[in-house]
């Protein structure tokens, strides 16, 4: 994974007051209004929670042993909470697409591509996390 590109192509889109993550859910809303119920009215709060994830887990990128178990954690709190695991795909669409609209024609596909691969890697670190029942009923 090309930590330095994650990097950069975050402080391109990375807007103050949790912009990107506030962009991100608005996009999520619109195009997938079912999980919308799982929130709370004002996403402010989970924007900064958002936020504060992505920037640990790029601090965190070379760590694997951090990586495992504050993601797995993450991932049984989600589990919890109903997410199921075509909801990380819809997330990972939907966070490249409000990094690909904020950066605009400073945004690549090669940028696409690396935050494709780190979502991919976060979401399957968090479902290792899920409980083992649900994973096998293919409720997560």
């Amino acid at each position: 994974m090309d930590k330095l590109l994650l990097e950069n192509s975050l402080a391109l889109v990375d807007l103050p007051d949790d912009g990107l993550t506030i962009r991100f859910y608005e996009i999520l809303f619109e195009r997938y209004p079912a999980v919308r119920p799982m929130f709370q009215r004002d996403t402010k709060i989970q924007a900064e929670m958002l936020h504060t994830a992505i920037v640990s887990v790029l601090d965190n990128l070379d760590d694997p042993q951090w990586l495992t178990a504050n993601l797995g954690s993450l991932g049984r709190r989600h589990a919890d909470l109903g997410v199921t695991a075509p909801m990380y795909d819809a997330v990972g669409e939907c966070m490249i697409a409000a990094m690909a609209e904020i950066g605009g024609g400073g945004w690549t596909a090669e940028m696409s591509a690396a935050w494709t691969e780190a979502l991919s890697a976060v979401s399957s670190l968090m479902m290792a996390g899920y409980p083992e029942e649900e994973v096998d009923s293919g409720a997560a």
